[in-house]
């Protein structure tokens, strides 16, 4: 569960698959910004094809309910597997490696994460990082943001995200994002 909705393990029957649903709240199904953020989320999450970041499959919508369809990741997040205790050096090297493996690329692609954090990288049984949840990922240059709708992005127009407003999770903020100025690929890098 976060700021923009809650994940639930669910069955695609079309594919017979399991996949992850990321629930938008009900409260924000009849909120303008709420879905132009949503959509903007998935946009920008479609536009990255990168084995260590989590696919998304589409948007579906029942009645007033609008839901992400996004590949369903086993394993544990990155913070549950800090809780077990220390990593040993040679693993910790390895996740650490994809992980800027993901980021560099969506910052290629034009994609800065803003909230890149323990729990929202999960590593699979194999040890394949997945880095997950792009709710506040922002386009950084021309190609992906031609390709976006400018009036929903919400680094400029969305009164919960314009530039001065403070988002992300505090503990894991770089200085730009905590004093509330535009962020870029450095605060992923952070």
């Amino acid at each position: 569960k976060g700021g923009m909705g809650e994940v639930y393990r669910a069955r695609d029957t079309q594919l017979k698959r399991d996949v992850a649903l990321k629930v938008l709240p009900p409260v924000f199904s009849s909120d303008p910004d709420r879905l132009a953020r949503f959509q903007r989320e998935a946009e920008l999450l479609a536009s990255l094809d990168h084995p260590n970041i989590g696919h998304i499959y589409g948007i579906v919508q029942a009645d007033h309910n609008w839901a992400l369809v996004l590949a369903l990741i086993e394993g544990p997040t990155l913070q549950d597997r800090i809780k077990q205790g220390a990593i040993p050096a040679d693993e910790a090297i390895a996740y650490s490696k994809q992980i800027v493996d993901a980021m560099e690329y969506a910052h290629e692609h034009g994609v800065v994460h803003r909230d890149l954090k323990p729990a929202n990288i999960k590593i699979t049984p194999d040890g394949v990082v997945k880095v997950l949840d792009f709710g506040l990922a922002k386009a950084l240059d021309q190609r992906v943001a031609k390709s976006l709708d400018p009036e929903n992005s919400p680094t400029l127009t969305m009164g919960a995200t314009q530039a001065g407003v403070i988002m992300g999770t505090a503990a894991y903020m770089s200085p730009e994002q905590a004093v509330g100025k535009a962020a870029d690929r450095r605060a992923d890098i952070f």
